[in-house]
């Protein structure tokens, strides 16, 4: 016992180091305060650069509040500091803070009370998101504004909704110009509607739908020379009377032998987006009301294309920024994996783990041995029979054929295939029973891209299509990014400086999505579709608290005054701290814990903290509609906590919750376990019991 002392002085030393690099890191600015008097002990870089007081005016400072806060929110801000101090669970607020050079800047604080009568705070910048929010309701009210307008044509309202009826709804514009096309000709008995729309040079007009009408492929008229283009330069209906006398531009109506025609201009706060034409070919000649319906049909119609592509937009917007949360989401936990890990090799069989089926259908894991050879150390399958056959390909590889990882071994060269890939490409060794078990995993694209630091190969990590997944270019960008990554944590002179290095890198991962997310807000009209957008970035909201959560708890110092913690206490109060989650997820939490009072010996704060991270990562990996099931039991010398999942399918290993609350367990000189069989997967944590037993205690919610 007597040689752990300066071990563990070292770790401790080296975990508090590598606490301050992380603190520093992290885009927001942490601190603390004496409760009482708000006199900061602590403050982060960031304090200096975003609000432009210099490190020493906070520290020991009670009137930088007041300097700092602006007085509209001054009194509202300090009565939620005093607050704190008491409150179970962390206070959120908002408010406007003055920078040294005379800027206002919007700040979020998180505050929580900390041990000796302290409080600590995260502020984080959202000046652009209320910038934002002010610019989305003043497009909501304009479109408010302008849609009253629309609606003041009152002698035409039931012919207009009848046409329009279709391009209020969310259409693909091919559907929504042959829906609104067919209406226009029914209510203006027409033989002929059709929509010409701008080519992207802007040269031509183009046929883009058309009704009773038999179209070319590709029908175009000029618009420098032609009575469309004419119409859609001048942005003025054109009613034509007698079209057998007029120049008709398109063939395909001359040959109809149309009599009377109508076109008008398709425009949108100024913008010309198109032109449409009605025509008859014996029935009387358009009229000018016709001709000003077809124009307030038109209007809406313009609006309506526009709204369609706005929502086209927005899809895509979508689609990349829940690509983007789950490609943070996955380097979040990569992190994790890679900076925890005691052995490099078990990191990389973790972040293998977390690539299937995320990234790829299978994964393998080379690494070089000293002796200039390599082996295989994890082959990590999406299919467990697969995985557990695919057992034959582990171990090392003594003659090597010239393939894919011996090149990228030597080289030190990624390598990527994106479809119809040769399985041979995956043979290592090149025995018969390797090429049958790499054929069986299934082989359609793949990526090797070798883990490389200081000009040394240390390996590879071969990323696996099977047939039926595009593996493009975005996953072969992020393999490669990942190697690199995982080549820093096997490099042992940089492995301290890692983990704040990725979680820098998940925070430079959302700012392009979340500029999207400016963009679409600024652009979209609708609110319906703004809260689409909206809803989609809420995912990486998740991902930006789960970074700070890493920020804040990985490498923790628990208390070294040890004493006597009820567990039982511990594990309601945590049921208690993810109930709110749990219900708005639809998962039901319920505990049950021995009548005999479980104590053990350790650091009551974070027991508690280990207790509420297994709870959330539990909450999270059950969908809606399961149970998690906390059971506290004793078990010989020992404390046992068991959260079962029921409705989950596989027990989680790895993530950033999971990793802290197996952090803490571990310096408790416990261990946390996970089980996927049974009624629902189960995580489970033992802890020595303490050596004195208290007396019974019932407690069943």
């Amino acid at each position: 016992m007597a040689d752990d002392g300066p071990h563990r002085t070292g770790v401790i030393e080296a975990a508090e180091r590598r606490f301050r690099d992380l603190v520093h890191g992290v885009d927001a600015i942490v601190w603390e305060a004496d409760a009482v008097s708000l006199a900061c002990t602590f403050v982060s870089q960031r304090a200096e650069e975003l609000l432009g007081y210099p490190i020493e005016r906070w520290l020991g400072s009670t009137d930088i509040w007041t300097e700092i806060i602006d007085p509209r929110d001054r009194d509202r801000v300090l009565a939620r500091y005093a607050d704190a101090l008491t409150a179970e669970r962390p206070l959120e607020h908002e408010f406007r803070a003055n920078t040294a050079d005379g800027r206002q800047v919007w700040l979020r604080d998180r505050v929580h009370p900390a041990e000796r009568g302290r409080l600590r705070g995260l502020m984080i910048d959202v000046t652009e998101h209320k910038r934002l929010e002010q610019e989305r309701d003043e497009l909501l009210l304009r479109e408010q504004v302008a849609r009253n307008e629309m609606e003041s044509a009152a002698e035409m309202v039931q012919r207009l909704e009848r046409i329009t009826e279709a391009a209020l709804t969310d259409l693909s514009q091919e559907t929504l110009l042959r829906r609104v096309l067919e209406r226009i000709r029914d209510v203006l008995e027409a033989d002929i509607t059709l929509i010409l729309l701008p080519t992207e040079d802007g040269e031509y007009l183009r046929v883009v739908g058309a009704v009773g009408l038999e179209t070319d492929d590709d029908m175009r008229v000029p618009m420098a020379a032609s009575l469309s283009g004419r119409i859609a330069t001048t942005r003025r209906a054109l009613l034509v009377e007698d079209a057998t006398r007029a120049d008709v531009d398109l063939p395909a109506l001359r040959r109809a032998q149309v009599r009377s025609l109508v076109g008008v201009p398709l425009s949108v706060d100024g913008r010309m987006i198109g032109v449409m034409h009605a025509a008859r070919v014996a029935r009387r000649r358009f009229s000018a009301d016709d001709a000003r319906l077809l124009q307030l049909v038109g209007d809406r119609l313009g609006i309506a294309i526009r709204n369609v592509r706005l929502y086209e937009a927005e899809r895509r917007a979508r689609l990349a920024l829940e690509a983007a949360a789950r490609r943070a989401a996955f380097l979040a936990d990569a992190v994790t994996a890679l900076a925890a890990a005691v052995d490099p090799a078990d990191g990389l069989r973790s972040v293998a783990r977390l690539a299937v089926p995320l990234l790829a259908d299978w994964c393998a894991v080379d690494l070089r041995d000293p002796d200039g050879g390599f082996r295989r150390v994890a082959v990590v399958h999406r299919d467990p029979a697969a995985e557990a056959r695919a057992a034959v390909l582990l171990g090392p590889v003594a003659a090597p054929t010239a393939v894919g990882v011996t090149r990228a071994l030597d080289t030190g060269a990624s390598e990527w295939v994106a479809a119809d890939a040769d399985a041979a490409d995956l043979v290592v060794r090149g025995e018969p029973d390797e090429r049958l078990a790499v054929a069986g995993l299934g082989v359609d694209g793949y990526v090797i891209a070798p883990v490389a630091v200081g000009g040394r190969v240390l390996g590879a990590i071969t990323f696996v299509a099977a047939p039926g997944r595009n593996l493009g270019e975005s996953e072969a960008r992020l393999a490669q990014d990942l190697a690199r990554r995982a080549a820093l944590a096997l490099d042992a002179e940089r492995r301290r400086g890692l983990t704040r290095e990725l979680l820098q890198m998940v925070g430079g991962e959302l700012r392009a999505p979340l500029a999207s997310l400016g963009r679409a807000l600024r652009a979209t009209a609708d609110p319906a579709k703004a809260g689409a957008v909206r809803t989609a970035a809420r995912a990486l909201s998740a991902v930006a608290r789960e970074a700070r959560v890493a920020a804040r708890f990985v490498a923790v110092t628990p208390d070294a005054n040890a004493r006597r913690v009820d567990l039982g206490h511990l594990v309601d109060a945590a049921v208690n701290a993810v109930a709110d989650e749990a219900r708005a997820k639809g998962v039901d939490v319920e505990s049950a814990v021995e009548r005999d009072i479980v104590e053990v010996t350790g650091d009551r704060r974070r027991l508690r903290q280990a207790a509420q991270r297994l709870l959330e990562t539990a909450v999270r990996s059950t969908p809606a509609g399961g149970r998690v099931r906390a059971r506290l039991s004793r078990a010989g010398a020992h404390a046992v906590l068991a959260v079962s999942m029921v409705g989950a399918s596989v027990a989680p290993t790895v993530g950033l919750r999971l990793s802290v609350a197996r952090q803490l367990v571990e310096y408790h000189g416990g261990t946390l376990t996970a089980v996927s069989e049974g009624p629902g997967p189960t995580l489970t944590v033992s802890l020595p019991l303490a050596d004195w037993i208290a007396p019974a205690r019932a407690s069943i919610s």
